[in-house]
């Protein structure tokens, strides 16, 4: 007899509950690309990075036809890093976020390497000023 009132409560529990986060564009950049590029780059950020609260900004078109932007992540505690620069090549659902620090000097594995290469060279063509 006493399921009941637990499954009531259980229930009510949920009902007040926060809706879940998502990642999002946080300054409306989204416009600069499209809502096709900005919903393809929130696909991407979810597969690639996999952080359910991605805040995604400063979205614009690459000189070599790529998306350019940040992205924030938030690390171990649960606390968000900072905004960290990324590519995105559209045409072949390819999403990289700039190498930088313990990644550079030290790689995974050589496949990590290549990728880094990968999305500096992407970076580069696309995003870097000058």
């Amino acid at each position: 007899m006493h399921r009941l009132p637990v499954a009531l409560l259980a229930l009510s529990l949920l009902a007040c509950a926060p809706p879940a986060s998502a990642q999002t564009i946080v300054d409306g950049s989204d416009a600069a690309v499209g809502p096709a590029a900005a919903s393809t780059i929130l696909m991407l950020v979810g597969r690639a990075l996999r952080d359910p609260e991605a805040r995604i900004a400063g979205l614009r078109k690459g000189r070599a036809g790529a998306v350019c932007g940040t992205v924030d992540l938030r690390n171990r505690m649960g606390a968000h890093t900072g905004p960290r620069p990324f590519v995105a090549d559209l045409s072949e659902n390819v999403l990289a976020r700039l190498p930088e620090g313990p990644e550079l000097r030290s790689p995974a594995s050589p496949a990590d390497f290549q990728a880094m290469q990968r999305a500096k060279t992407l970076f580069e063509a696309n995003c870097a000023d000058g």
